[in-house]
């Protein structure tokens, strides 16, 4: 057996429902659609898929079925595995990512919930958004951020972030590897473009 877990952050282009009967129609006697939800902040569909069924196959079908549907920052992972798959990467004839923009937007992620922290702590409180994983987008950076605090706070908090000591940290490393901006978005929806010089 192979579980599959489907997520992403902001609205999908048809209802949940729509989504799963498609992956139904797909996996037929082969697999089935085990649970999932939806909400303010995005969405998720979990996948089982039986034994003796070829899994990578099936996947593939399904990526190419309802990425089309899904925000851009559509992803799966295998219940064994964490490495997170955005679904328009698996499409043929996707462009791969280079790995040292990918490597930054990983960093920026990191670097990024370091100092939401230690903000955080040293106002007493405990992290009230995070970024969730990072994604690129042709010279792009994109951090994918989680929480449930108002967008204008989230801006707020962001853009002095930005402005204030990790300036240097954003610009300087994401032009040495090619990246030409950094966006952040929250569930799903773009809040902050920051060029890169």
């Amino acid at each position: 057996m192979v579980e599959v877990f489907i997520s992403w952050l902001g609205g999908a282009q048809v209802g949940k429902a729509d989504i799963e009967d498609l992956i139904e129609d797909i996996l037929g006697d082969q697999g089935e659609v085990t649970g999932g939800g939806e909400g303010d902040t995005g969405g998720n569909i979990d996948i089982e898929i039986f034994e003796d069924a070829d899994a990578e196959r099936l996947v593939s079908e399904i990526v190419k079925a309802i990425s089309g549907h899904l925000p851009k920052n559509a992803y799966y992972v295998f219940a064994d595995d964490e490495e997170r798959h955005l679904l328009r990467e698996q499409l043929p004839g996707a462009a791969q990512v280079p790995m040292q923009l990918q490597a930054a937007s990983d960093g920026i992620c990191g670097g990024l919930n370091r100092a939401l922290d230690a903000a955080a702590r040293a106002r007493g409180e405990t992290m009230p958004f995070k970024c969730a994983f990072g994604m690129v987008e042709g010279t792009t950076v994109i951090s994918q951020l989680v929480g449930r605090l108002p967008v204008e706070t989230v801006r707020e908090r962001l853009e002095s972030w930005v402005n204030g000591e990790a300036s240097a940290m954003i610009r300087q490393p994401l032009g040495l590897v090619g990246a030409t901006a950094w966006e952040a978005h929250y569930n799903g929806a773009a809040i902050l473009r920051v060029p890169i010089p």
